[in-house]
């Protein structure tokens, strides 16, 4: 072969001279599969886990006694991103359910630097939201930038201190403070609208409606339900909460899901629409989920209105199942799956987990899912909507791992790029729930999976009218996709006037297809030498194609050094190589 014949051919002669035998598989209906996987071990009580939307794909672990650890994708970083219990600060009361309890950040974070934190106090237990601020290394929080916003007494009793800061669609910071503990709510704080405690409240922390009070920095939202009223503390969202440990916003809807941990007989969930009003009495001391409560002053006592205005739960259940509800999330990670749209929580005591299942006219359905070997403290987030939760006793946080296929778990290589091409509708299964990720492309599915990755999958070429190749009929239901390809100028065939629509594609093939795919026919790359692969020799007229695919973060080879040229391209690598070149978004 000529040195420099890639110059004169370009890539529709280069890729005219090449194929290989191979079967095209057919499209299938996904199934719908979980697992759950432990992501790290080695933390120490870990309470929640979140993300700061800041595209590092990072998440953020809560350990109790204070400090926040950081997993970044592949380990779990040794210096806290935060430690206010330990290194000196020693601003933590920690044991029992008192600690550092919640994190929550700024949705500017990436411009602001700005994260709230949640904990109670060291020296008398007071509930405290705190702001703190990013250093100029984005894994370390600037310790001395603490600014206290809020402080809540909680002197009396240790337990029932809430815990959770979640910033909502609307912008402002809710806050789920417990009923000051104790057992039955003896200080009466579930029903009092003056009172902070037993409560979701809600602060705009992007103003300060009381500059001259050094414990109040933050301004109140004129549309909280008490906001300027004679009765009613100005905070409050919700009343009528024992302990809302945890609550989420569904990240799609904008939906409010509260788990409430019952006294002694009922663990509820609660919700509440995006846009509705706040002032929404969920019921404690008066009611313990969907039921009457007799609390420790008597019957019903003398505080609980009537006839009930209460907003009962949408699910509970009784102890015979658990004992205490760890609230969770709303399964937004992959739009096809059965599970999506499905609300996912659990039971500390149990270790077990449920979906509520969405019905008509706003009830949900609780369903088993499955039950972890865990005390399940909290669920989270990643910034693509992946489920996580921390298990406390095993110092563990485990990945609530949905998958589409069979044969592509979470633990495969290509797993995350196979639910991308096959969620958005370019790449189906091979059959069954089976996606076969080791099958080999054909040049006729090959031509599909380019124009739908470039153009989406509602894509569709022109007829075919003429063929263009004598082996592709228009009778192909590949014929459109590959004539469409010539036009564009993407090949010219295998030579001698056919396609080879059934020839396989070697990986050096593929590289050229990808970048004149993306780039359009007069694109070419910058020249070889060097060559980035030792496989590669920098005369080859691939070397340009591979080295800038490489360049480009498509692939990094094959390992050792090699690209391995002439190996036939699977399905799963199909997958990583389309979602890479063509930025698909991958879960």
């Amino acid at each position: 072969m000529k040195k420099g014949w890639i110059g004169v051919l370009g890539p529709l002669g280069l890729l005219a001279l090449f194929g290989f035998a191979g079967v095209a598989p057919a499209n299938a209906v996904p199934g719908s599969f979980s697992t759950i996987t432990q992501v790290t071990g080695g933390l120490s009580s870990p309470i929640g886990v979140t993300n700061a939307g800041d595209g590092s794909g990072r998440l953020f672990v809560i350990e109790q006694c204070g400090r926040i650890r950081i997993w970044n994708g592949t380990a779990l970083l040794s210096t806290p991103f935060l430690d206010v219990g330990s290194t000196g600060a020693n601003l933590i009361a920690c044991g029992g359910e008192r600690g550092l309890l919640g994190l929550a950040f700024h949705p500017n974070y990436v411009t602001n630097g700005f994260f709230y934190v949640y904990y109670t106090r060291a020296s008398d237990g007071d509930i405290t939201v705190a702001r703190y601020h990013v250093s100029a290394n984005p894994n370390v929080a600037d310790q001395a930038s603490g600014l206290v916003l809020l402080t809540i007494d909680h002197t009396a009793q240790a337990n029932h201190n809430g815990g959770q800061l979640a910033f909502g669609p609307d912008g402002y910071l809710y806050i789920g403070t417990g009923d000051g503990g104790g057992g039955g709510d003896p200080f009466e704080n579930g029903q009092n609208i003056n009172a902070l405690l037993a409560k979701i409240l809600r602060i705009d922390v992007n103003g300060d409606d009381f500059p001259t009070d050094s414990s109040r920095n933050y301004a109140i939202p004129p549309t909280n339900p008490f906001a300027g009223a004679t009765a009613g503390a100005d905070e409050v969202w919700a009343y009528g909460l024992r302990n809302p440990w945890r609550f989420s916003f569904d990240r799609l809807t904008g939906d409010l899901w509260i788990g409430d941990v019952g006294q002694s007989a009922w663990e509820e969930i609660d919700f509440q629409t995006a846009g509705a009003a706040g002032g929404r009495n969920y019921g404690w001391d008066c009611r313990e989920g969907a039921h009457n409560y007799t609390d420790t002053n008597g019957d019903m006592n003398a505080g609980c209105p009537g006839p009930v205005p209460f907003t009962e739960p949408v699910m509970e259940y009784d102890h015979s199942l658990g004992c205490s509800v760890t609230g969770g999330f709303v399964f937004r990670n992959l739009p096809t799956h059965s599970l999506y749209g499905n609300y996912f929580f659990g039971d500390y005591c149990s270790g077990r987990i449920w979906r509520g299942v969405p019905g008509g006219g706003g009830t949900f359905t609780r369903t088993d899912y499955t039950t972890a070997a865990a005390n399940i403290t909290s669920f989270g987030q990643s910034e693509t909507g992946r489920l996580y939760f921390t298990d406390v006793t095993g110092g563990t946080l485990q990945w609530l791992a949905p998958y589409t296929w069979a044969d592509v778990g979470p633990n495969y290589f290509a797993w995350r790029y196979v639910e991308a091409v096959s969620g958005q509708g370019i790449i189906g299964g091979c059959g069954g729930d089976n996606f076969c990720p080791e099958g080999l492309i054909s040049r006729g599915e090959m031509a599909v999976f380019l124009l739908l990755a470039k153009e989406g999958a509602a894509y569709l070429p022109p007829s075919c009218t003429t063929p263009m190749f004598a082996d592709v009929p228009c009778s192909d239901p590949h014929a459109p996709w590959i004539n469409e390809l010539v036009r564009r100028g993407i090949t010219a065939g295998c030579g001698g006037g056919n396609y080879c629509p059934g020839s396989s594609v070697t990986r050096s093939q593929m590289a050229v297809f990808l970048l004149t795919t993306l780039e359009g026919s007069g694109y070419s790359p910058p020249p070889c030498p060097p060559s980035t692969f030792s496989d590669v020799p920098s005369n080859s007229p691939f070397c340009p194609w591979i080295k800038e695919i490489a360049a480009r973060g498509i692939t990094a080879g094959c390992g050792s050094g090699q690209f391995c040229t002439e190996n036939l391209v699977t399905r799963g690598q199909m997958s990583v190589f389309l979602s890479t070149n063509f930025r698909l978004s991958a879960p």
